[in-house]
């Protein structure tokens, strides 16, 4: 499936299991810092779906086979404070809910065409920073086997645009000068600026 199709399936089926009870199912990077803890206290409760890398089963052969390891993120913010995050109250869903029915849902989950995950680690990501932003975070660690391809058709990427542009300000004094520069030639002069624009996919 991709990487990519394997975090839809796995949103979606999010998505359907935790129904209207949470206001965020995404995705997100690894990385932990002050945007994302912002971001997280944005859309709790939520889940999130990391895609964590994973070691090869096997070094060799055509086909490139990992144990992929995918982390579930329950994040959880409740302006009673830290308790009402862990075990919510009649209203907003807490932390422990959240973990308890995503992991009996997610653990022997069969991804089609791929295989079936297994929890491997679960843990309570506390610290006084998270505690600070107002959140509540817990993360469930699965494990799957997952097949990856060894060579990739370059024609089927999407097309990316770009645009780039160099600037003469003034302009060179001889016309020889200047076709010595749009050839790349910078060894008696260099552009005064210059522009790379990545353009959306078209």
């Amino acid at each position: 499936m991709g990487i990519k199709a394997i975090e839809d399936n796995l949103i979606e089926r999010l998505k359907v299991l935790f129904n209207t009870k949470l206001k965020a199912v995404d995705s997100l990077p690894g990385d932990w810092d002050e945007e994302m803890f912002k971001r997280l206290l944005r859309q709790v409760p939520g889940v999130f779906v990391v895609f964590a890398g994973g070691a090869p089963k096997e070094y060799g052969g055509e086909s490139v086979n990992i144990l992929a390891r995918w982390v579930v993120i329950a994040a959880t913010g409740h302006a009673s404070g830290e308790a009402a995050r862990r075990r919510g109250d009649g209203a907003v869903i807490g932390a422990y809910e959240i973990m308890e029915v995503m992991i009996a849902q997610l653990h022997g989950y069969v991804v089609p065409g791929e295989g079936s995950l297994a929890l491997v680690d679960l843990q309570n990501l506390y610290s006084g920073k998270i505690d600070n932003q107002g959140l509540a975070v817990y993360a469930a660690t699965f494990q799957m086997p997952m097949a990856l391809p060894a060579d990739v058709d370059l024609d089927s990427l999407d097309p990316f645009e770009t645009f780039d542009a160099f600037y003469d300000i003034p302009k060179f004094e001889s016309d020889a000068e200047r076709q010595k520069w749009l050839d790349g030639d910078f060894t008696t002069s260099k552009p005064d600026a210059e522009d790379n624009v990545q353009l959306a996919q078209v």
